[in-house]
Order: C-alpha cells, then sequence, then structure tokens
C-alpha cells in the first residue's frame, strides 16, 4: 500500500489532466461542461439540466457498456460525452464506435421519426498524438467509398483532439487558449480563469484530497495485483482480483478508522462503476 506521503505528493503534483480531477472540474459543473464543449466543437450547445461525472450505463448482464468520464444532454437535443485520454492503449478508435453506440441507444426515444435523433457528440482529449501527424485535431466522418467528397450524416461527431500538438496556426483562439491551459497551467481568458478558479478550489478541500488519496491507493494495489497475477491467469482476471482485493483493505480501513459511509461509497464508486457489484462488496466486508 502507498504510504500517506507519497499519496499526498500526488495530490500536490496532480493537475487537470488527472482523470480524476478532470472529472469533478467538467462532471460537476454545468457552465464549465458547456464551456468546455463549445470551445472542442466550436458550436453552440444548450444549457444542461444535470450532468453526470463518471456515468455508467451497465444495465446489461451480458454486453459491454462504457463507463463516460463526462456526459450530458443539453435542451437543444444533443447527447455529449468528453472523455481524457492519458495513455494510448491502441484500441481508441474501437473505443469511440462502443461509446457512440451507447449514445446512439438514448437518441431516439419510441414513436419518434429517424429524422427526430438527437445529435450525439464524443470528444477524447488525448495526451498523446494518436495518428503521428502532428495535428492538433483529428475529426472523424463517414464517407461513401469512391466518392469521398459525399458525406455520410447519421447525426454523430467524432472527434479526437492531440493535447500533445505544436502546430496550432489557423486555431481559434478560445481553443488554443484551453489547450494551453491544460499543458501548462497558464491562464489566458475568462473561461480558463475559471476552470483554474474551480481546480485551486478543488485542490484546497481536504475532503476532496483525502478522496483522491484513497483512490490513487486503490487503483495502484489493483494495477499491481493484477501485474503480479497476470502472468498465470492474464490480465483481465488478475486486474478484477486485484480490484477486489483492494476494495477490501478500503472498506476494512473504513470500518477500522470508523470513516462514515459516504465518503467510502464516493471512493468505490470511482473504481467500481456498477452499484450492484458495490453492495456485494458493503454486504461481504462492511456489514459483515
Amino acid at each position: 500500500m502507498l504510504t500517506r506521503s507519497v499519496l499526498a505528493k500526488r495530490w500536490q503534483q496532480a493537475t487537470i489532466k488527472n482523470n480524476i480531477i478532470f472529472n469533478w472540474v467538467f462532471g460537476e459543473n454545468r457552465a464549465l461542461f458547456k464551456g468546455l464543449v463549445e470551445r472542442l466543437f466550436q458550436r453552440q450547445v444548450g444549457n444542461f439540466a444535470a450532468l453526470t461525472s463518471e456515468r455508467s450505463f451497465k444495465n446489461h448482464q451480458v454486453f459491454y457498456r462504457p463507463r463516460f468520464d463526462t456526459y450530458g444532454e443539453d435542451d437543444l437535443d444533443n447527447i455529449i460525452n468528453v472523455e481524457l485520454q492519458n495513455e494510448n492503449r491502441h484500441d481508441l478508435e474501437k473505443r469511440i464506435a462502443i461509446y457512440q453506440a451507447s449514445l446512439t441507444q438514448r437518441a431516439l426515444a419510441a414513436g419518434q421519426s429517424f429524422n427526430e435523433r438527437k445529435q450525439t457528440l464524443i470528444a477524447f482529449l488525448c495526451d498523446f498524438d494518436l495518428y503521428g501527424r502532428n495535428r492538433p485535431v483529428y475529426k472523424l466522418k463517414t464517407t461513401v467509398e469512391g466518392q469521398e467528397d459525399i458525406l455520410v450524416d447519421r447525426g454523430e461527431t467524432n472527434v479526437i483532439f492531440n493535447l500533445k500538438a505544436t502546430d496550432l496556426a489557423g486555431l481559434p483562439a478560445d481553443y488554443v487558449a484551453l489547450l494551453t491551459y491544460f499543458n501548462t497551467g497558464q491562464v489566458s481568458d475568462d473561461f480558463t480563469a475559471a476552470v483554474d478558479q474551480e481546480f485551486r478550489r478543488l485542490k484546497g478541500n481536504d475532503t476532496r484530497r483525502e478522496y483522491f488519496m484513497s483512490i490513487e491507493s486503490i487503483i495502484t494495489m489493483a494495477e499491481s495485483y493484477a501485474r503480479q497475477e497476470g502472468h498465470e491467469k492474464g490480465w483481465q482476471e488478475g486486474r478484477d482480483e486485484g480490484r477486489e482485493e483492494a476494495a477490501k483493505l478500503l472498506i476494512e480501513d473504513a470500518v477500522q478508522n470508523q470513516r462514515d459511509l459516504d465518503s467510502l461509497l464516493t471512493s468505490l464508486k470511482a473504481i467500481f462503476k456498477d452499484q450492484a457489484h458495490i453492495d456485494e462488496l458493503l454486504t461481504k466486508y462492511y456489514y459483515r
């Protein structure tokens, strides 16, 4: 288990590009999420009645359902998902397809015509250059083979943003300001100032720090256990066992130190998105 000093240092060094902090900043603030989306897609979006950070639609026992970093539905019939990806796992295009399919399921209600389909928008902010072309933005489009000038409008927008791009010529100033903030923390306009203010508010919150340290601890333990077990049982099986073992230790620590249940649930939900599975873990290790 990582020491508190190591975890505290990770908290101190964490930037907006840390997934946990990114989800807090943009997944809990409708104005900041709206501003982020408008700068990424360069289009107006509506107001959001609610946002969801780390939302999961895992409502099927057999087929995969993705977990979203930030998810919102506005009042202009847009369904929007923004993801932060720090590591190239060489599956991004397939991941986007699955995420898009999950949004599409929610884009048309029973009895509506197909022309009433909501627009679905997905943005991946990647801290690496997926295609190695130094382009800041890669827009994925569907065309007709042999007639690439014909664009197929499926009501979908999928964009990969390369946070490592160095050639930013011709890009909108508000997007350049956003990219600069992500990479350097430099504030250069009103929006990045608002993002930075929320970032600093969270970093100054003791409760958030404890949540962060708990989450970092359980993730690190799960990955370590998975590496040890992965050689014999396969990575996924080892990873799953590692996550459960780490969750067990987290729950036992909460019981021993009399931490409140809400804090424990927040930490568990950052690791396990399936509430039914969290209930099983609590029954097994907390309520015994």
